[in-house]
């Protein structure tokens, strides 16, 4: 240890030790240090190396695997999301006023919070911010907090989709 660094460790030690045990920890240290200097470690075996870049590698392409199925969520909700708005975008010619008030009932038309009477639309955001929270947990390292894989949260979002486009 160069000297200036060995000054501020003993400075250091006498702010939490008294004079005598802060000069014991100073030997103990130098001692320790002079041992890892006379014996150093050994280096680790090839196969050791080879399981931490397997381990690394496999978590990188987990995490990898995992953004390219929330991308491909996204994807697939924003098409869902388009061909909704297409959908029920289009109408007659000419009375289009009058074709988009006749889709929604009287009842939730009158309604203050047309997304919560609507009963389906309720369902449907309920299960997509389900999915989005377990994609989450599964981007955070976690199991989700159903145990779900993402082959199953694909299965699961690919099933709503048929939903919506049954009406």
């Amino acid at each position: 240890m160069e000297d200036h660094a060995h000054d501020n460790l003993k400075d250091l030690l006498r702010q939490f030790f008294n004079a005598a045990d802060a000069e014991t920890a100073d030997a103990d240290i130098r001692m320790g240090e002079r041992l890892l200097g006379e014996y150093p470690a050994p280096l680790p075996d090839r196969e050791t190396i080879l399981r931490i870049k397997k381990q690394v590698a496999a978590t990188i392409w987990r995490r990898r695997r995992i953004a390219q199925t929330l991308r491909r969520s996204v994807a697939v909700a924003a098409v869902v999301a388009f061909a909704l708005i297409g959908l029920f975008g289009r109408g007659p010619s000419g009375h289009t006023d009058m074709f988009h008030a006749s889709i929604i009932p009287a009842a939730i038309w009158d309604s203050d919070n047309i997304a919560a009477a609507d009963v389906d639309l309720v369902y449907f955001t309920g299960e997509v911010r389900q999915i989005e929270a377990q994609l989450q947990a599964l981007n955070a390292g976690d199991d989700g907090p159903s145990g779900n894989t993402v082959e199953e949260m694909e299965t699961e979002l690919i099933q709503i989709e048929a939903e919506l486009s049954k009406g």
